[in-house]
């Protein structure tokens, strides 16, 4: 599975509040010695040892154990919020650090019992198709835009339309939807949904340990 090109950069997302959960999803423990972020970075770094997280300023000090100081971003002054803020904050701060990017592949800090073989089908797809405008799965929920892969095209494209635009569509599903050219949408099967799932409170963590 390892066949990674160098230009996509992985982007953990770790920057939510977590007020479903009450705490960091981050640190909760999987087992007895891994934990939501250990996991996540164990299946990452199985494709590419080159990870970066997103996160907001006052968290740094927890996560400076996992990362050093050059691979954590932290969320930028931009007039959005929610994923899309991290989503930017790390394509501004690509531009300047890894001018040679050509995407960015994002995943969330909360969904660690994601399958290899759910991230390996993107990359594959991204091999065959690297300037789509984006690569998603489609879930039975929908457009999945946490755990997809963003062209810097893209990402450009969102950066102008808030310099000159003061009604800011801040929905990543509809921002991806409404891309031109269309991005590829890949149908996730449904035997790796419940993998898929994000955990937001301690009943969706009681799930999976069943």
């Amino acid at each position: 599975m390892r066949h990674t090109k160098n230009d996509i950069i992985f982007i953990l997302l770790a920057g939510g509040q977590s007020i479903r959960m009450g705490k960091d999803k981050a640190f909760l423990p999987i087992g007895d010695k891994s934990t939501f972020i250990t996991k996540i970075i164990q299946k990452i770094k199985y494709f590419n040892e080159e990870l970066y997280l997103s996160l907001r300023s006052e968290q740094v000090k927890d996560y400076s154990s996992l990362f050093s100081e050059d691979e954590i971003i932290m969320d930028q002054n931009i007039p959005v919020y929610g994923p899309l803020l991290g989503l930017l904050s790390t394509h501004l701060t690509l531009n300047k650090t890894n001018p040679d990017y050509n995407a960015i592949f994002v995943l969330p800090i909360d969904i660690p019992y994601i399958k290899l073989k759910t991230i390996d089908r993107i990359l594959r797809h991204y091999h065959i198709n690297s300037n789509s405008s984006g690569i998603f799965y489609q879930s039975s929920n929908g457009l999945e835009p946490l755990c997809g892969i963003y062209n810097r095209q893209t990402l450009d494209l969102w950066l102008m339309e808030i310099e000159s635009n003061n009604k800011i569509e801040f929905s990543l599903q509809k921002k991806i939807e409404s891309l031109y050219p269309q991005p590829i949408f890949l149908p996730l099967p449904k035997v790796e949904e419940r993998y898929f799932h994000n955990i937001n409170t301690e009943k969706d963590l009681d799930f999976f340990k069943k």
